[in-house]
């Protein structure tokens, strides 16, 4: 059997984290057909988010990271989050879609870094993106910062998610 890489063990550990905190592993062929490394959802009732959340996490590798390539890859999780979701009411009908696209890289560059940093993600109707990076030569985990116009309480909580789950 290979020995696992350094990205390996990390993934391994965030699935493990998410799936602790009843996330489920969607069918491989559902994520890998969308160009995904991994993804995983969380379908249940959340008072702060007024009726049922459903969470996504969805995982790729991207070389030469840059800020143009996160936000196409962003965009891309959320629409295969909302065509994945569970729960058949459209967001804003007591339910909602929350996509986390956290894309695996090596050696990012401070420009990328600093626009995932302080660029606002897309906003959706009841429905939010989440971009994060890994960079797996550093260790370095990052995402959005800046606070948002809209949503300040819902940014705090995902930063909380993401230093949770994908942390060391």
């Amino acid at each position: 059997m290979p020995e696992m890489t350094n990205t390996d063990q990390w993934l391994h550990k965030a699935a493990s984290r998410l799936q602790s905190d009843s996330f489920v592993v969607l069918p491989e062929q559902s994520y890998r057909a969308a160009g995904f490394r991994f993804a995983v959802r969380r379908s249940r009732f959340e008072i702060t988010k007024f009726g049922m959340a459903e969470t996504f996490y969805t995982f790729a590798d991207i070389p030469e990271l840059t800020p143009q390539k996160m936000a196409s890859f962003s965009d891309a999780a959320f629409r295969f989050a909302v065509k994945s979701k569970v729960v058949p009411l459209p967001p804003g009908l007591i339910g909602s879609v929350w996509s986390f696209a956290v894309a695996i890289t090596n050696n990012v560059d401070l420009e990328t870094v600093k626009a995932i940093q302080n660029n606002a993600p897309a906003k959706h109707w009841s429905a939010g993106e989440m971009p994060a990076i890994y960079d797996a030569s550093t260790g370095f985990l990052g995402c959005f910062e800046g606070p948002p116009i809209w949503g300040a309480a819902y940014f705090d909580g995902f930063r909380r998610q993401i230093r949770t789950y994908l942390g060391p």
